[in-house]
């Protein structure tokens, strides 16, 4: 069976997470755009305002999570399968998100509203995704 478990180097994972948490966060900030565009500078005001407030979610709340998720990683063994960049318990968190997330886009929320929580939401994963790509640089130059 532990053939069939895809391990990879562990200083891999580092790179896997930065990518995940960036192209979400890429994800939540593309439709938030697209969904703001009509709304003229009105909307694009609001996404500016979003992204701003963005930095703090992402640098106060969610790189904190990446910390822990670093500091995790470190204490693994050099081979690891490569889903171990998240804890099992963050994969339970991701499909809660997503079905919120499905939710609030089929519910009677507004879309600007909407919209302003992806951007919040998305640009603070992009900001936090630099504490992994950080973390796994650094790893790389040690060793």
């Amino acid at each position: 069976m532990s053939k069939l478990k895809p391990e990879v180097q562990k200083k891999w994972l580092y790179f896997v997470s930065g990518f995940l948490w960036l192209a979400v966060g890429l994800f939540l900030c593309g439709r938030a755009f697209f969904w703001l565009v009509p709304l003229g500078l009105k909307g694009m005001l609001l996404l500016i305002l979003a992204l701003l407030l963005s930095y703090f979610v992402g640098r106060l709340g969610l790189a904190r999570l990446a910390f822990r998720n670093l500091k995790r990683l470190d204490e693994k063994p050099e081979r690891l399968c490569c889903f171990a960049f998240q804890p099992w318990r963050s994969y339970l968190i991701i499909a809660v998100m997503i079905t919120l997330g499905v939710a609030l886009r089929r519910s009677s929320l507004p879309r600007p509203l909407l919209a302003f929580l992806y951007a919040l939401m998305g640009g603070g994963l992009i900001t936090a995704s630099f504490v992994y790509f950080e973390g796994g640089l650094q790893r790389l130059q040690k060793g």
